[in-house]
């Protein structure tokens, strides 16, 4: 009997309590992304702009990525001019590049919402769920993904910060202490 080749597995935690698994690939795909005023980029070629890219997948309605984003907007303003770029991206079939940017700036994000139409990129990276985040070089090469930190919707002081310590390591020239981390979001409804 043939036995496939082996796969990187995440396993995340949603708000169900519902354990999946899915494949998800070691380097960013070929995938386009609808920039705010309409214009495409593809991602590898935005990871290519920056040292690091934190890809955090997003979904207007969910209430954990919401109680977040004072975080995110932190991570964001300690970690930019480290060379780490920021990327907010909504593969949710409701998705538009009008109402994203408009969400953007009422939430105060200095840094953009881009669609994922037919969620290529969050199926390539195995996001399933809003808050979950991929940190990737500038080659594309996955070196973390998972959750922001271990808090949900009731953030403590004391939450393990998943994200930024895979930030810290990564700028330092380790390997992430942690390289997968349990997500808490809400499902994605992507295509």
């Amino acid at each position: 009997m043939k036995h496939p080749a082996p796969l990187a597995i995440v396993l995340t935690l949603g708000l169900s309590g519902c354990l999946s698994a899915r494949a998800v690939a070691p380097v960013v795909p070929t995938a386009a992304l609808v920039e705010p005023d309409g214009a495409s980029v593809d991602a590898r070629h935005l990871v290519a702009r920056a040292r690091f890219t934190v890809f955090v997948f997003y979904s207007s309605d969910c209430h954990c990525l919401t109680k977040h984003d004072d975080r995110l907007v932190a991570l964001y303003d300690a970690y930019h001019p480290r060379g780490v770029q920021m990327v907010m991206v909504d593969p949710e079939v409701r998705a538009s590049p009008q109402e994203d940017a408009a969400e953007a700036r009422r939430r105060g994000y200095p840094f953009p919402i881009l669609v994922d139409r037919h969620g290529r990129l969050a199926n390539a990276l195995g996001a399933e769920y809003a808050t979950y985040s991929v940190v990737v070089d500038e080659e594309g090469r996955v070196r973390y993904r998972g959750g922001i930190d271990s808090d949900k919707t009731h953030l403590r002081a004391n939450a393990t910060p998943y994200l930024e310590n895979a930030l810290d390591d990564l700028l330092a020239g380790r390997e992430p202490r942690r390289a997968e981390a349990k997500t808490l979001g809400c499902a994605l409804e992507t295509w």
